[in-house]
């Protein structure tokens, strides 16, 4: 199912989100990627269909995470459509973006600057000018990690993020709860890098940032960038000690590569007291994803 620009996808209302124990739930929230939103009515409407689907459940989702390629081409209107989609649902659920090459290639000044501003109405926090920043969701850390320069597909993270990470890693896993971080681009040789694509991974920092994510359990980072569908790379493991884990969300508008290749696809996480677990699920049509690596559950490591 490869998205075509003018064509609306219909959202089911059959197949609502449901828990595995609702109950004992701490934490839930979605996660979708690489949205690559053109200045189209038809765009702007099934991005709306993701926020529209997590809403039709009995179910709480407390937040929904887009890792980074907001816009196609970095345009100002581009920004226009995609923050008055999540704007018009700040109330609801706590919603956090990251900025992907798309964004930061062509205009890096100007998209930061929507980024940024829009981050703040939506989050009602200040940034002080910085694309990255964490936030607490019912007691669970948040990270959002994000270049700092203009790229053409790599990202820049300075030592002064990097350190960021590393204080606030360690203050989130204190009380082993678990950590989620999110970036655009994945860590080299992760997820089918680099036979899937060359130049896909974070780049000169790769290292560094790794290694910080190690040194704490318990630390799921989320990914986009690589269109990769959902198969035998959507989920890596960096720390099995640790429990550092890597999930690489598909794309949301773009046709994947590999695997499951329908567009809209993203994944459901999960949070309990004692494990976390990520399931797919298409947030443009409203059903679940059947199938191989369509759900990983993990158990949290003291």
């Amino acid at each position: 199912m490869n998205p075509k620009y003018d064509v609306i996808y219909e959202l089911s209302k059959d197949e609502p989100i449901v828990f595995k124990n609702s109950d004992e739930i701490r934490l839930s929230f979605a996660a979708i990627a690489d949205t690559h939103l053109p200045n189209r009515e038809s765009a702007e409407k099934n991005l709306e269909n993701a926020f529209l689907d997590v809403l039709n459940s009995k179910e709480k989702t407390d937040a929904l995470l887009l890792a980074g390629d907001i816009a196609d081409y970095g345009l100002k209107n581009e920004y226009e459509r995609f923050f008055r989609v999540f704007l018009k649902y700040k109330d609801r659920l706590k919603l956090f973006v990251t900025m992907g090459n798309h964004d930061a290639r062509f205009f890096f000044k100007s998209a930061s600057k929507a980024v940024i501003s829009n981050t703040e109405k939506l989050l009602g926090i200040s940034l002080g000018g910085k694309t990255y920043f964490s936030y607490d969701v019912n007691g669970y850390t948040f990270i959002v990690l994000c270049t700092e320069k203009a790229v053409l597909e790599k990202a820049y993270i300075s030592p002064e993020q990097i350190a960021f990470l590393d204080k606030e890693l360690k203050k989130a896993t204190e009380e082993g709860k678990p950590v989620f971080v999110m970036c655009h681009q994945p860590f080299a040789f992760t997820h089918g890098l680099p036979e899937v694509w060359k130049t896909g991974d974070i780049g000169e920092q790769n290292d560094e940032v790794r290694a910080v994510m190690e040194k704490y359990k318990n630390v799921f980072f989320i990914n986009g960038h690589l269109h990769g569908g959902v198969c035998n790379f959507v989920e890596e493991i960096l720390n099995k000690e640790n429990n550092v884990v890597s999930i690489s969300i598909p794309g949301y508008r773009k046709e994947n590569n590999f695997g499951i290749t329908d567009a809209g696809v993203g994944y459901m996480c999960e949070v309990y007291a004692d494990k976390v677990i990520f399931r797919a699920r298409n947030f443009l049509t409203g059903k679940y994803v059947s199938g191989d690596y369509t759900y990983f559950e993990y158990d949290i490591v003291k």
